[in-house]
């Protein structure tokens, strides 16, 4: 939401718009042209979650999940973030599919972790793509697919996450693909090295 006066957000937020209320609370959390105040501002996430907003709902999984504003409740943080994903919150598909992989207020199930970072890869999260490339990887989902597992370090690259660049060149060297092939790819996003291995 561009930047609007505190009275318009009050007016908003008062009918009950969740991108208002949760613009609102961003504002009095940080005392932004309003007097800070944690405690409202926490309301105002909350009642912005319940109207549906994602990105309230994941504050929501991410407070649950440190702590930062009551004990820390990982299975409540499943909860929301898995709310925020159906919302279309890339982060909180990256985030759930962490909490499963580790089994942190559910039990571990990798399945549900590999779901979930698909779904934030789908939604543009880099660092879920290449959560997924190392679940396959290291052979968290059957028989370790190195070819596989470099097309989704390659699809992290190319979604921003930059973290995933030193993965791809290691698999692609356990491949067996040549130096300059690997240069290919860190010039020109995994587009050169996509053609020669025949993945587009």
């Amino acid at each position: 939401m561009s930047q609007v006066t505190i009275e318009e957000l009050e007016k908003k937020a008062a009918d009950g718009d969740a991108e208002a209320l949760y613009a609102l609370a961003q504002r009095v959390l940080s005392g932004d042209g309003v007097e800070r105040d944690t405690e409202r501002a926490r309301s105002l996430i909350v009642q912005s979650a319940e109207h549906g907003d994602p990105n309230a709902l994941f504050l929501l999984g991410v407070w649950a999940q440190t702590g930062e504003y009551g004990p820390e409740d990982p299975a409540s943080a499943i909860r929301h973030y898995s709310a925020a994903g159906e919302a279309g919150h890339a982060k909180a598909w990256l985030n759930l599919g962490i909490l499963y992989q580790v089994g942190l207020g559910t039990a571990e199930n990798v399945e549900e972790a590999r779901n979930a970072y698909i779904k934030g890869a789908e939604l543009g999260n880099g660092h879920a793509a290449a959560n997924h490339a190392a679940l396959i990887h290291a052979g968290k989902l059957g028989e370790p697919d190195l070819q596989l597992a470099a097309e989704w370090y390659a699809k992290a690259v190319s979604l921003g996450y930059a973290e995933a660049r030193n993965r791809l060149d290691e698999v692609q060297s356990a491949m067996g693909v040549p130096e300059i092939m690997r240069q290919g790819e860190r010039s020109k996003s995994g587009v050169f090295w996509k053609r020669m291995l025949g993945l587009r």
